[in-house]
């Protein structure tokens, strides 16, 4: 695929490609994120369309830094976006996000994303809504289910969980490759 480029505060898709979107927070790239993206990966493949990750960057400890994130999805993906959680993110009502975001800056002309996605003030935008517009826009919906390890969901918490009280095994199991941090260890006084 095209080199990855990284945009933060531009979130136009210049030349008005089609693209093939995945939304979410995507602070680890986990198993079930990563499913997402070979969803968007493969439209993107079929359609000759561009494939776009939007990350919400919520401002809280994250499992990876978007540095971590842009170097993860180098070759897999055209497009990372991170889109901070500023206060115009947060209070832009769902409606708004979806024809001036999804539509006018994204064009997409696919969005997969998964069953508890939420957005827009208030979380008031779901999956409901977004079925309800695709046919207004003339984009294709695919809802994908939540990834599971041990009869539990994947997610950041889980991830989290396991290495606070340091099981690192689990933890790759859930990211589904290596976990690599960065261990401060300051000299002796």
């Amino acid at each position: 695929l095209h080199s990855l480029r990284r945009r933060q505060r531009q979130m136009c898709i210049r030349d008005r490609n089609r693209t093939a979107v995945t939304l979410g927070k995507f602070d680890g790239l986990h198993r079930g994120h990563q499913e997402l993206i070979s969803r968007i990966q493969r439209f993107a493949d079929q359609e000759k369309a561009e494939s776009v990750v939007f990350a919400f960057d919520m401002g809280k400890e994250a499992l990876m830094t978007g540095e971590e994130k842009k170097a993860y999805l180098e070759g897999c993906v055209d497009t990372l976006i991170i889109c901070p959680f500023t206060e115009a993110i947060r209070e832009m009502e769902a409606e708004e996000f979806i024809e001036k975001i999804l539509i006018e800056q994204l064009h997409a002309a696919y969005i997969a994303v998964g069953t508890d996605f939420h957005f827009g003030h208030q979380k008031r935008g779901d999956i409901c809504m977004l079925k309800q517009y695709a046919k207004r826009y003339g984009y294709e919906l695919e809802i994908v289910e939540k990834a599971v390890y041990r009869k539990r969901e994947i997610s950041s918490t889980y991830i989290r969980e396991a290495l606070k009280v340091g099981n690192v095994e689990l933890a790759e199991k859930l990211l589904g490759y290596r976990y690599l941090s960065l261990i401060h260890i300051s000299e002796p006084t």
